[in-house]
């Protein structure tokens, strides 16, 4: 009897402090700019982590190389169906602003550069393909699910991420990448 009462009590404490860690994530949160879930990161206002990772042909390419201009990073994955999907998206915002300066990375989570590879004949990229199979860059990222995308300013600064599909042709993604420039 003494434990069911001391069970029930544990359970009752648990609930509340839960209760309490989700209202304070909440109000702490939901600030003048609005509460947005998915753009919610410490690492906003940070400096991007600086990487050198190799592209699907071996030529090591580094962050710190598109100093000076915006960046935006697209983590993706092969067997990702909203990656996919999003692909059509991101070669289109190329298009659109190669010119004015913006540079997309998709980094591939990819453990196999083979599959990579083999993808990438059959769905090409307009921009630069570059492969994270160990997860280094993913992880100093904070990156927990796919696609993840981050707009970095350029002076090298996390302006923006995202998690999730992304229509990056939208009017809405077309502002956000204006307001790099």
């Amino acid at each position: 009897m003494l434990n069911k009462i001391r069970h029930k009590s544990i359970i009752k404490f648990d609930l509340t402090l839960c209760s309490f860690l989700v209202f304070i994530c909440f109000f702490m949160g939901n600030t003048a700019y609005g509460f947005n879930p998915l753009l919610v990161d410490f690492a906003i206002g940070q400096e991007a982590p600086g990487f050198t990772l190799s592209d699907i042909e071996g030529k090591q390419i580094s962050l710190e190389s598109f100093k000076g201009k915006p960046v935006l990073l697209n983590f993706w994955a092969t067997w990702c169906p909203y990656c996919r999907k999003e692909r059509s998206h991101l070669n289109d915002l190329h298009r659109k602003y190669k010119d004015k300066g913006l540079v997309i990375l998709s980094i591939s989570t990819d453990r196999s550069l083979k599959k990579l590879k083999k993808y990438m004949e059959k769905t090409p990229a307009d921009f630069i393909v570059l492969s994270d199979s160990e997860g280094r860059v993913s992880s100093s990222y904070n990156i927990m699910g796919l696609p993840s995308s981050l707009l970095i300013t350029r002076e090298g600064i996390i302006k923006y991420k995202f998690t999730g599909f992304r229509e990056w042709s939208s009017k809405g993604s077309r502002e956000l990448i204006d307001s790099l420039f």
